[in-house]
C-alpha cells in the first residue's frame, strides 16, 4: 500500500515538474520573442515625440489669422525750434492719404514649441501667437490731397514716415478686432490637421 501511494505521489510531482518546465519555457519565450518585438509606451511615445518636432520644424512659421484694412491718414507738420519748442508760422505742410493692407497672425517659430508626454497625452505647448507681417499694397497708396509748403516742401522721408504710421495703426486696428484670438484658434484647427495621425496630442500655450 505504502509503496502504491509513494508511486503516486512521484508521479504527481513529476507532472507538476513538467508543467513548472513548460511555463517557465513559455514565460521565457514570451519575454525574448514576443514582449522584445512589442513596442512600450514610452519608447513609441518618444519616437512620436521626434516625429512630430520635426514637422512643426519644417512648418517653421505658421500664420493662422489675417485681418485687411482700408483706412485714410492725414498728416501735418511744420518747422519746428525745439529748442522752444515753437512751430514756425507759415511754414506747414499737410496730406491725406489712403491705403489698402493687410495684418498677418500666427506663430513665428515653430521650433520653440515643447513636446512631452503627460499621462495618456503628448501634449504640445506652443509660443504664444503674435503680429508676424504688416504689408501695404503699394498700388493702393495714393496722395488724396496735399498742401506743399514752399519753405517746407513734402518729402519722400514724410512719406516714409506716414507708412510707418500707417502701419503702427493697422496694428492696433487688428488686435482690437481680434486677430490673435482668430490665430491661436486657427492654428490649433491647423495644427490637429497636421499632425493627425497622433489622436492623443493635447495643446497648450506658453504665456
Amino acid at each position: 500500500m505504502k509503496d502504491i501511494f509513494k508511486g503516486v505521489i512521484i508521479k504527481i510531482l513529476n507532472v507538476v515538474v513538467i508543467i513548472g518546465m513548460i511555463g517557465g519555457l513559455g514565460f521565457w519565450g514570451y519575454r525574448h520573442f514576443i514582449s522584445d518585438n512589442i513596442p512600450s509606451f514610452t519608447t513609441t511615445s518618444e519616437k512620436n515625440i521626434e516625429v512630430i518636432k520635426e514637422k512643426l520644424e519644417t512648418t517653421a512659421e505658421l500664420n493662422t489669422g489675417s485681418y485687411l484694412c482700408t483706412d485714410v491718414l492725414t498728416k501735418s507738420s511744420s518747422i519746428k525750434i525745439e529748442k522752444w519748442d515753437w512751430n514756425i508760422p507759415l511754414t506747414e505742410k499737410s496730406f491725406i492719404i489712403s491705403y489698402d493692407g493687410i495684418v498677418k497672425a500666427g506663430i513665428k517659430d515653430l521650433s520653440k514649441a515643447e513636446v512631452y508626454v503627460k499621462g495618456d497625452f503628448i501634449v504640445v505647448k506652443l509660443p504664444a501667437v503674435e503680429i508676424t507681417g504688416i504689408e501695404i499694397d503699394n498700388d493702393s497708396f495714393e496722395v488724396l490731397e496735399q498742401n506743399n509748403n514752399l519753405f517746407n516742401p513734402i518729402q519722400l522721408e514724410d512719406l516714409n514716415e506716414a507708412q510707418k504710421v500707417l502701419k503702427e495703426e493697422m496694428k492696433k486696428c487688428a488686435i482690437e478686432k481680434g486677430v490673435l484670438d482668430l490665430a491661436k484658434s486657427n492654428a490649433e484647427t491647423i495644427l490637429s490637421s497636421i499632425l493627425s495621425d497622433y489622436p492623443n496630442i493635447s495643446f497648450q500655450w506658453k504665456e
